[in-house]
């Protein structure tokens, strides 16, 4: 038997599915074919994040304008296009801050998130940016905007500025700023501007919320995980929060299941599902084995009989 005793979670991010999809700024068309994933043909942009969305990507990219070949691409959380791709500006120049140059840009979406893109503002209070060293002073730096998301999860505001020290840099480099004291105007959305996005209270909270079922789920798992495929986790008795791993079809003091309860997702559980075969009643020590799942005796102590696989009294 395999004693184990528990470990605290260190971190957990966010898990579950969110709510919505949401824009979050026009790429170039350029680079989708290199840096991107699953190139496609799609009717539409709803199509194109359907596509993506079902496939299991965090991101679509769709490229109006286009009268022949792929017009939509799909990319994981994790490989987010570099901030260089948002050197022209865009939004606003068109009327309207989501809508891309047809054919150069493609319209970029976090496909499952509870924000909203609002618009672009230039400058945000208490926050310094160097383009040219690519730091910020007042946020920090994340990989992609879905990553700006999760930090802001239990923020109203979110706020996610392409950052490119250098235009040939293909690392992603963005600035996230939650909830700052204030503003500036709106200006064109594009390279050093910030991509401003909110959610309301209630999903704040609900992020709380998904938050502690995915440290459950990770919980659940984790219990499980220590113990090998037909191994069971038992409670180790008078040693809270531990478990051991055991084959209950074979284990003499744990035959047939956990004779302390069975360490469980859900947590302890002190009611016994299986036996300890050295502690029956007559039984010799040595004089017991595990076959199956059940007790099997065959010796018992002084003054007691084996009759019909048990020790009774003579």
């Amino acid at each position: 038997m395999l004693p184990f005793a528990l470990s605290a979670i260190a971190a957990l991010t966010l898990l579950g599915s969110a709510q919505a999809a949401t824009f979050v700024g026009c790429v170039l068309a350029a680079e989708l074919p290199l840096l991107t994933s699953s190139p496609q043909r799609a009717a539409s942009n709803a199509v194109c994040q359907t596509n993506c969305r079902t496939a299991g990507f965090a991101y679509s990219y769709y490229v109006s304008g286009l009268l022949t070949g792929n017009n939509c691409y799909c990319s994981s959380a994790s490989a987010y296009l570099a901030a260089s791709a948002y050197v022209l500006p865009a939004g606003g120049i068109l009327t309207s801050d989501t809508t891309c140059i047809a054919a150069l840009q493609a319209s970029a979406t976090a496909l499952d998130t509870t924000f909203t893109f609002q618009n672009c503002v230039g400058t945000l209070t208490g926050v310094t940016v160097n383009l040219v060293s690519g730091t910020i002073l007042g946020g920090s730096i994340v990989d992609s905007p879905t990553a700006c998301f999760q930090q802001c999860r239990n923020d109203l505001q979110a706020y996610v500025i392409p950052i490119v020290p250098s235009v040939t840099t293909v690392l992603p480099s963005y600035g996230c700023v939650c909830n700052p004291s204030g503003q500036g105007t709106s200006i064109l959305c594009g390279v050093g501007q910030f991509y401003r996005f909110t959610h309301a209270a209630s999903a704040s909270g609900q992020a709380r919320r998904r938050l502690q079922e995915a440290m459950t789920i990770s919980e659940g798992a984790r219990r499980k995980s220590f113990c090998p495929a037909g191994l069971t986790s038992c409670n180790v008795q008078g040693v809270p929060d531990a478990w051991e791993c055991v084959d209950p079809s074979a284990d003499l003091e744990s035959c047939g299941g956990c004779t302390h309860g069975d360490y469980t997702q859900q947590g302890l559980n002190g009611t016994a599902t299986g036996v300890d075969c050295t502690s029956l009643p007559g039984v010799r020590m040595g004089g017991s084995t595990c076959t199956n799942g059940k007790c099997e005796i065959f010796s018992c102590r002084r003054n007691w009989t084996l009759k019909d696989g048990r020790c009774v009294r003579l």
